[in-house]
């Protein structure tokens, strides 16, 4: 009995040293300004200009602030 529980527990120690290295493929990062060029872009934002994108980003936040909805 001793045997069988030794060896189970053997297995599952073993088991986590298969595990798969986790990658997130071959794409590599890309600056976040490239975004995707599809119809759910927001107006006034083209995909590679980064000045239109920081704009976006400041314009959501300010929209998303509570103290300037309350004024």
């Amino acid at each position: 009995m001793m045997k069988l529980l030794l060896a189970s527990a053997s297995l599952v120690v073993l088991a986590g040293c298969g595990e798969k290295e986790q990658t997130t493929g071959s794409r590599g990062d890309s600056a976040p300004w490239q975004g995707a060029k599809n119809a759910y872009m927001e107006k006034g934002w083209t995909a590679g200009d980064k000045t239109a994108w920081e704009t976006q980003l400041r314009t959501r936040s300010q929209q998303q602030n509570e103290y300037v909805k309350s004024n």
